[in-house]
């Protein structure tokens, strides 16, 4: 059954671009996180370099401000990216899930063929020992 066959191929064709996908998102996620912590560091820098040096203290709330946005930005899309992960990964679930029913399937075909083609032989090597037990005894 050669429909079977392809079913199963597109199905893993299907798996491999999910996992792919899956895995480019983790990435922009882990970049995402490492943007954060980036933050997180200049900002005690920045913090550091205003106690040192009282000059820079008026340009500091306006670094404030652009700090709070810029990290707001990437915890939306820190959130974003995960949702999309988890969402992906229901996804691949389900591929995994019918690709498993088509390979079971197409095992179990395989098998009762086999099964078949073994009974034949049976049946046709039964068939020549009768006829050979047959022409000793006549």
């Amino acid at each position: 059954m050669r429909g079977l066959s392809n079913l199963i191929r597109v199905q893993k064709w299907k798996l491999d671009e999910k996992r792919r996908a899956i895995t480019d998102m983790e990435n922009l996620l882990a970049g995402f996180k490492d943007q954060l912590a980036k933050l997180d560091r200049d900002k005690l820098e920045e913090q550091k370099i205003v106690t040192e040096n009282i000059d820079t203290r008026f340009a500091y709330s306006n670094y404030l401000q652009i700090t709070k946005q810029r990290r707001e930005n990437l915890i939306a899309s820190v959130v974003d990216a995960e949702e999309r992960i988890a969402d992906a990964q229901e996804e691949v679930a389900g591929i995994f899930e019918e690709l498993k029913k088509y390979e079971i399937s197409e095992d179990m075909r395989i098998r009762r063929l086999k099964e078949l083609q073994d009974k034949r032989l049976q049946e046709e090597m039964d068939a020549v020992s009768i006829e050979m037990h047959r022409r000793k005894t006549v």
